[in-house]
């Protein structure tokens, strides 16, 4: 008989999933859209655009991009940062950047900063999403602490395994995963916010 199989544990404090979807609603709402508008700006269905905004889904890394973009403002602005020059491991603030089976927390100081850090956490499998995502940022740069993980960058796959770092253009379209069925990976992004 198999054994039964135990989740890898996460090396940072556990916090509750963020809320994103009532912030999304009120940028629509302000901006006069109604769902259906924004379902067809974004290609997805406005039975799954009324579960994002509920809580009740959670997007891919590209659909959050998408809706973010057509909302007209960055996905950081989705983020609850500190306004001190240190975080601590204990008081990271986890955000919701999209993807499955991601514990992502933000690093840097606050989405003021010229800098964003998300410290990500990846269960087997985990990832950004099947579907390609563009940042309007100028650079991205990932380095994974433990696992292994696979960037796919405009159609080519680049496998890093720990310690290897990456940069590249975040506005070429790309996602990442984990390729493991049974360990996790940890791994740090950080990339230049989009300016709007």
């Amino acid at each position: 008989m198999a054994k039964p199989t135990v989740p890898p544990k996460l090396l940072s404090e556990p916090q509750p999933k963020p809320l994103i979807g009532p912030q999304l609603r009120e940028r629509r709402r302000q901006l006069g859209l109604s769902i259906d508008d924004l379902a067809g700006r974004v290609g997805l269905t406005k039975g799954h655009l009324s579960s994002i905004e509920r809580d009740l889904a959670s997007p891919s890394v590209a659909s959050l991009v998408a809706i973010c973009n057509a909302l007209g403002m960055p996905v950081g602005a989705l983020f609850e940062g500190t306004e001190t020059a240190v975080v601590r491991r204990a008081k990271r603030r986890r955000i919701e950047f999209g993807g499955k089976g991601l514990h992502d927390y933000l690093l840097s100081p606050s989405t003021r900063s010229r800098i964003q850090v998300v410290w990500s956490e990846m269960g087997p499998g985990g990832s950004g999403g099947d579907e390609l995502y563009a940042i309007p940022a100028e650079e991205e740069f990932v380095m994974v602490i433990e696992g292994r993980l696979v960037m796919t960058v405009a159609g080519q796959e680049t496998l890093l395994e720990e310690g290897d770092a990456m940069t590249f253009d975040p506005r070429r379209p790309h996602t990442f995963s984990n390729p493991s069925k049974s360990a996790r990976t940890v791994a740090l992004f950080a990339f230049t916010p989009p300016l709007y």
